[in-house]
């Protein structure tokens, strides 16, 4: 299970005296699979705290620069983003000892796991309106947490060690398999690359609350860019499939919310040629890495059998790669048709 990483009180109290909060009513901690994660609630306002946590989650104050830096970014652009707040002495970055993270508002919003088919599409146009965005652009500040394909190889030769002594059900055929796989996918190198977000499942977009269920809903934040980094737009788009295309509980690809959010993609940034060519090698590869992380997530970190299932279920031939295996032509066909 995710578990609520603290600090203690006197420190939480110094970090937030930094900043013009107003009085401070309620702070909650947040269970997550690692970072240090509070909700701090005052008078006329919700605020978001998260700081990098020492072991996987670590980030580097430069690290964390860049990604200060990429929002502010999206926000002068008008993408529905929350900036960092800035301190009193005019700081967005929060420094205790080697732990960096930042403040922002909270967007007082929801998630949707259920989206309707139209949302899906409302998705796909948020999702091309960032990659027109940040097409080309790239942080002064530097990313060292990288999930490319060359990447994801060399974390698995590291990690399959790790696997192999573990619990892990199945971990001789999961390592054999995810080899096969990730040595079959390759990308050229002029895919059009810019800052991903690299993690836009459906829990990481906020909705507008308070409409009814059988109304579309409006997108009014995009959070999370802890893995962010500059690299191949597609790879994006891969992961967002991934997290919006299976249903009935990842038991099921559906062609039409694939539909639905390319068709909302393309009416914001036009997919080059290339990228349709590459596009089902970067679902499976999205697919691939959150697979390996699953594993490591509940073999490190929850020790939750949901985690280990997922993990198998993404690289099976009855999972989520058989899925799109076989679904394959009705997604070039798709594809072709946009």
């Amino acid at each position: 299970m995710l578990k609520k990483q603290k600090v203690s009180q006197k420190v939480l109290k110094n970090i937030l005296n930094n900043f013009d909060l107003g009085k401070i009513k309620k702070i909650k901690p947040l269970a997550t699979s690692g970072n240090i994660a509070y909700i701090i609630e005052t008078k006329n306002e919700k605020y978001f705290l998260r700081l990098s946590p020492y072991g996987i989650k670590w980030r580097s104050k430069e690290e964390i620069l860049a990604e200060i830096e990429l929002i502010n970014y999206l926000h002068k652009n008008k993408f529905p983003v929350s900036a960092p707040l800035k301190s009193k002495m005019g700081r967005e970055i929060i420094s205790w000892g080697k732990h960096y993270g930042y403040i922002r508002k909270l967007i007082d919003g929801k998630e949707k796991l259920n989206p309707l088919i139209k949302e899906v599409e409302i998705f796909g146009r948020t999702l091309g309106f960032f990659h027109k965005l940040i097409e080309n652009y790239k942080t002064k500040h530097k990313r060292n947490h990288i999930w490319d394909l060359k990447q994801t190889k060399k974390y698995f030769s590291e990690d399959k060690k790790i696997i192999l002594k573990s619990s892990f059900k199945n971990k001789k055929e999961f390592i054999n398999k995810f080899s096969e796989e990730i040595n079959s996918i390759n990308f050229p190198d002029n895919i059009p690359q810019g800052m991903i977000h690299e993690d836009l499942g459906k829990r990481h977009i906020i909705w507008q609350k308070n409409l009814p269920a059988s109304r579309q809903g409006k997108i009014i934040g995009l959070i999370d860019f802890d893995r962010s980094y500059y690299g191949k737009l597609i790879l994006d788009l891969g992961q967002a499939c991934r997290g919006w295309c299976f249903t009935n509980n990842w038991q099921k690809w559906s062609n039409e919310h694939f539909k639905a959010l390319i068709k909302g993609y393309e009416k914001e940034r036009k997919l080059k040629k290339i990228e349709k060519e590459y596009l089902i090698d970067a679902i499976k590869f999205g697919i691939l890495e959150r697979g390996l992380a699953f594993a490591l997530r509940y073999i490190l970190v929850t020790k939750d059998l949901e985690d280990e299932n997922y993990a198998w279920h993404s690289i099976s031939d009855k999972g989520l790669i058989g899925m799109i295996d076989k679904n394959s032509k009705k997604i070039a066909v798709s594809l072709k048709n946009h």
